[in-house]
C-alpha cells in the first residue's frame, strides 16, 4: 500500500516560503532537506520561470513505498537478530513514522512501538516517542523540539525524556563473563540561537541543563562483576557552539547504488562544556567536556576524503583524576574508477582512559572485523582498516532491487595499553559480498551479505563468517 505524500508536507519541509526572498543556496538545501526524508527517492527544486521580480519554483519529489510489512534478520560476529513489524516511514502521506515491530538479539528480545513527527502540524517542530517492552526490562522516550532546520535557521529548543532498565553484560573473546542490571534515567533540555548564514559559514550558540542518573544492581543466578559498578549522577548546565562550514556537493555511485547523495565537504566544529556539581543533584564536581571537528575534500569529481576527530569525557575534580575520556580520529577516502568500479578505504583508532565499571571498548565482527565472533576482544586502545574493491552492476531485479558487489579486506586491534601476554593480537580478514539496494523503499536500507575468511586463527574464530546485516550505507 501506498500513499502519496501529500503537498503541505513538501511545503512544510522546504526552507522557503510564497511571496518570500529565496536564493539558489536555499533551493540547493532544500534539495537536501528533502532527499534526506525516508519517504522520498529523489528531489530537485528547479526554478521555472522569472517574470520581473517573481521567480516560479517547481519542486519535483518521487515517493517511496512507506507502508511495509518488516522482517529484518542480521547475522554478525556469530550472533544472530531479527525483528517483524509493520512500519510506514509516511504515514497516510502527512510524513510521520509509525512502527510496531518484535525485536530479538543475543541479549534480549521485546516488543515496541515508535513514532515521529518531523513537522508538528505543519510547523518547524518535532515529535519524536518510543516504547519498549523488553525481556530484561522496559525503554520510554519523548523528545519535543524544535531544531536548527536550516543554515540560516536563527534559533533551536528542545526537550528530552528517557528511562530505561535492562541488563548488561561484559565481554571476552565473545563470551559474557560478567552480567548486571542498570537503570538509567534522564532529561535535558536546551535552547540556542544563531544569526544565521554570513557568506558560506554558520556560527550557533547552545545551552541547557542535563539530568542522569545511573544505578546498578545484580541480576539473580547471573556472575556480577566484582566490584559491581559505581552508581553515579551527572546533573550539569552546559554551554556550547557548533560552526557549519555550507560546502555540500553531489554525486553517484559513493556509498549508495545509482542514488543522488548529498556530501558534507565543509569544515565543521562543534563544543561542549559543563559542570556538574552535588549543588544541582550530581553524585560528584566534575567537568563536562566534548569536541568535534569534521572535515572534507574533493579532487577532480574522482576522488573523495573525509575526516573526523573527537575528544569528549570528564575531568572528576573530587578524585583529581580525567573518568571516560575517549579521543577518536576516523578517515574515509573514496575513488571512483572507470567503468563502475569504486575504491573505499576507511580507517579509525579510539583511546579510552579510565572508563566506568559498566563500559568497554571492543573490536569483532560487529564493530567490522568481519571474520571474527562480535565482542572479541577488550581493552583501552582500538583501530581498524577497511579496504574494500567495489562494483555497481547494471542488475536491476524486476525494477525494484539493485545489486552491487564488493570484494574486502579487514585488519585491527583492540587491546590494553602496556599489556603484555593477553592474547590479543592483530586480527586479519579477507572476503567478498553482495549489496541489495531497493528503489522502492526507504532509502536509508541497503542489504550487505558478505562471506569473510579469517587470516588469524584464535578461540572460537570458524573458518568462514557469513554475515547477513541491514546498514544505511555500502
Amino acid at each position: 500500500m501506498h500513499a502519496d505524500t501529500r503537498p503541505s508536507v513538501i511545503r512544510a519541509a522546504i526552507l522557503f516560503r510564497t511571496d518570500t526572498t529565496v536564493t539558489l543556496s536555499t533551493m540547493r538545501e532544500s534539495e537536501r532537506v528533502l532527499r534526506a526524508k525516508p519517504y522520498l527517492f529523489d528531489a530537485r527544486v528547479l526554478p521555472r520561470r522569472l517574470c520581473g521580480a517573481t521567480l516560479d519554483i517547481d519542486v519535483v519529489a518521487r515517493d517511496v513505498w512507506t507502508l511495509l510489512p518488516e522482517a529484518d534478520f542480521s547475522r554478525a560476529g556469530g550472533d544472530n537478530s531479527y525483528s517483524y513489524g509493520l512500519t510506514d516511514a509516511n504515514l497516510i502521506g502527512g510524513g510521520q513514522t509509525l512502527s510496531l515491530f518484535y525485536q530479538k538479539d543475543s541479549d534480549r528480545d521485546g516488543t515496541g512501538a515508535y513514532f515521529l513527527d518531523p513537522n508538528l502540524r505543519g510547523s518547524r517542530v518535532m515529535l519524536e516517542t518510543l516504547l519498549e517492552n523488553n525481556s530484561d526490562g522496559s525503554r520510554r522516550l519523548l523528545a519535543v523540539g524544535q531544531p536548527f532546520y536550516s543554515l540560516d535557521a536563527r534559533r533551536t529548543w528542545g526537550l528530552r525524556g528517557e528511562e530505561v532498565d535492562f541488563e548488561q553484560g561484559l565481554y571476552q573473546f565473545g563470551d559474557r563473563f560478567a552480567e548486571f542490571a542498570q537503570d538509567y534515567r534522564s532529561f535535558g533540555v536546551q535552547a540556542g540561537v544563531s544569526s544565521g548564514e554570513h557568506g558560506d559559514r554558520t556560527w550557533r550558540w547552545l545551552a541547557g541543563f542535563d539530568y542522569e542518573k545511573r544505578t546498578f544492581s545484580s541480576v539473580p543466578g547471573e556472575t556480577a562483576p566484582d566490584p559491581l559498578p559505581q552508581d553515579r549522577t551527572l546533573a550539569y548546565p552546559w554551554f556550547g557552539f557548533s560552526s557549519v562550514e555550507d560546502r555540500f556537493d553531489t554525486s553517484v555511485d559513493v556509498d549508495l547504488i545509482h542514488r543522488t547523495e548529498d556530501l558534507n565537504l565543509g569544515r565543521n566544529y562543534q563544543a561542549k562544556l559543563g559542570y556538574s556539581s552535588s549543588a544541582f543533584g550530581g553524585s560528584h564536581d566534575r567537568l563536562v567536556f566534548r569536541g568535534v571537528y569534521t572535515d572534507g575534500l574533493r579532487r577532480e569529481h574522482r576522488h573523495l576524503l573525509f575526516v573526523r576527530a573527537s575528544l569528549e569525557g570528564y575531568w572528576n575534580f573530587d578524585s583529581n583524576r580525567s573518568e571516560q575520556v575517549y579521543a577518536k580520529a576516523y578517515a574515509a577516502y573514496r575513488q571512483q574508477q572507470a567503468g563502475r568500479f569504486s575504491f573505499a578505504a576507511t580507517t579509525e583508532g579510539v583511546i579510552a582512559h579510565n572508563l566506568f565499571g559498566d563500559q568497554q571498548l571492543l573490536g569483532g565482527g560487529d564493530t567490522g572485523l568481519r571474520g571474527y565472533p562480535s565482542r572479541y576482544q577488550w581493552g583501552n586502545r582500538s583501530y581498524l582498516v577497511t579496504l574494500e574493491e567495489r562494483y555497481f552492476s547494471d542488475l536491476y531485479i524486476a525494477r525494484i532491487v539493485r545489486v552491487g558487489v564488493a570484494a574486502f579486506f579487514d585488519v585491527g586491534r583492540t587491546w590494553f595499553a602496556g599489556a603484555n601476554g593477553n592474547g590479543y593480537g592483530t586480527l586479519a580478514d579477507v572476503g567478498f559480498g553482495f549489496r541489495f539496494e531497493s528503489t522502492r523503499t526507504r532509502q536509508d536500507r541497503v542489504l550487505h551479505v558478505d562471506f569473510a575468511f579469517p587470516l588469524v586463527d584464535g578461540p572460537d574464530v570458524q573458518s568462514m563468517q557469513i554475515l547477513i546485516v541491514v546498514k544505511q550505507r555500502l
